[in-house]
């Protein structure tokens, strides 16, 4: 294989492939959303529900990583390696930092973040290299719009390190503006320290290898990296996803697989199959239903104020930023909780009243039954709710249980909110009661699009 000593040291005629910086590129972009997005962004797919794609990524780059040992060309994408090997421990990041206490969960996250952030700038930086890098001993052309471009001469020239680390220095203090926006005080400093890292790496001589049997060691070098990376990667995401207890979304028994026979139970009253029909007494239905609404509307909103701001003190504590908070919002969340509790008492003497008229046989009257035995369920959750969240906030790490628990809780409570309304959607539905129900059906929606993107735990 030639080389070509330009300037500094010598450039290989092996680079990164085009279509690996592509798909690179795209990855590390869409784990920097992630990583920097709100809990109600819908791509978070990608670490829930869908995170098992990330086993078909490790798959992919495995590979792919024997093809370019093969072609001597592993070494030169090495970079592009780690987003796939980061992608499946990004995952289990709930799981890895459930039981740490808050300076462990600092660490681990920043080492994270600073990998999720120094990705993208490596795949620019690949990127610019292969286009802009000499070619058969040539400097590339470029315009004089280059020098406004930090690195870009120095690379078309052969200064291949110089200019490498002088624009990646560019992005990473471009990306300082996520890292304020999104994070906080210790992701600066963090992306603070990678600047001056590489900084440093750009201002030493470059190593000149030209050498075959180096290059060989080298590349195997690189195979090894990767397939160990592989498997690290590939044993963490699998030790952790099937470690006892785990879950996303600690501690809400909703998120939890071993809980799930502590939902409320949707079968316990089984739906008449009498058509639906406007009973006599429609406006007493149509105000319990109504009632119930309010209900859980009101219960929703406290443990909204709970979760958000739960959140943001967890935050707050492990980025080390500044989101203003609701002045004593626990007092203020619990205290919505209160007064929804007011309004079952309302909702309940409602629907006793609407129901006693029913016959037992009318699809209304087993949805009155199901609401107030929903509504009780939520209600005998609530002191629980509240008993744990206080334990949890206790230190700073227990926030995070603290912020998931309610999060969880009101995720659970839209879902089986929606679950209530398919199952009497023929009720509901009917033209006969649409006076009677359309006020329910309209609170219901809204209760269930409140947290329907939003996923627990991240």
């Amino acid at each position: 294989m030639s080389h070509v000593l330009v300037g500094e040291a010598p450039v290989h005629s092996s680079r990164p492939p085009f279509w690996l910086i592509v798909c690179t590129g795209v990855l590390a972009l869409t784990i920097l959303a992630l990583a920097v997005a709100e809990t109600d962004l819908k791509a978070h797919y990608l670490i829930d529900q869908g995170e098992f794609i990330s086993v078909f990524g490790l798959i992919f780059i495995a590979v792919a990583s024997v093809f370019l040992y093969r072609s001597r060309r592993l070494y030169a994408s090495l970079p592009l390696v780690l987003p796939w090997l980061l992608y499946p421990i990004i995952t289990q990041g709930d799981q890895i930092i459930d039981n740490l206490s808050i300076n462990p969960m600092r660490a681990i996250c920043h080492v994270l973040l600073a990998a999720i952030f120094a990705t993208p700038v490596a795949v620019v930086v690949l990127g610019v290299r292969s286009l802009a890098a000499p070619r058969g001993g040539q400097s590339t052309a470029i315009g004089s719009w280059a020098s406004w471009i930090p690195g870009l001469r120095p690379i078309s020239e052969g200064r291949i390190r110089e200019g490498s680390a002088l624009l990646a220095s560019a992005l990473l203090v471009a990306e300082t503006w996520l890292a304020d926006q999104f994070l906080g005080t210790l992701m600066i400093v963090t992306i603070i320290a990678m600047t001056l890292a590489v900084l440093v790496y750009g201002s030493r001589p470059a190593r000149v290898r030209d050498r075959q049997d180096e290059r060989a060691r080298t590349e195997r070098l690189a195979l090894a990296v990767a397939l160990i990376g592989v498997v690290i990667s590939g044993g963490a995401y699998a030790a952790y996803k099937n470690q006892p207890g785990a879950y996303q979304g600690s501690p809400s028994f909703f998120m939890d697989p071993s809980q799930k026979d502590s939902n409320y139970r949707l079968d316990r009253i089984a739906v008449p199959a009498r058509p639906a029909a406007a009973p006599q007494n429609a406006a007493e239905v149509g105000a319990a239903l109504t009632a119930y609404g309010q209900t859980l509307e009101k219960l929703l909103a406290g443990y909204h104020i709970l979760d958000r701001n739960y959140t943001y003190a967890f935050h707050n504590e492990l980025f080390v930023r500044h989101t203003p908070l609701v002045p004593n919002f626990r007092v203020v969340g619990l205290g919505l909780v209160a007064d929804a509790r007011q309004l079952r008492i309302g909702a309940d003497g409602a629907a006793a009243t609407a129901r006693a008229r029913l016959s037992a046989d009318d699809p209304l009257a087993a949805l009155l039954d199901d609401l107030r035995g929903f509504v009780a369920f939520n209600f005998d959750r609530a002191p629980v709710l509240e008993r744990l969240s206080g334990q949890f906030e206790k230190t700073p790490a227990g926030l995070q249980h603290a912020a998931h628990l309610y999060e969880g809780e009101s995720k659970y409570l839209g879902t089986a909110v929606s679950a209530l309304a398919r199952k009497y959607q023929a009720v509901l539905e009917a033209p006969p009661l649409a006076a009677t129900t359309h006020d329910f059906v309209a609170m219901s929606r809204s209760i269930y699009e409140a947290y329907a993107h939003h996923v627990v735990g991240f």
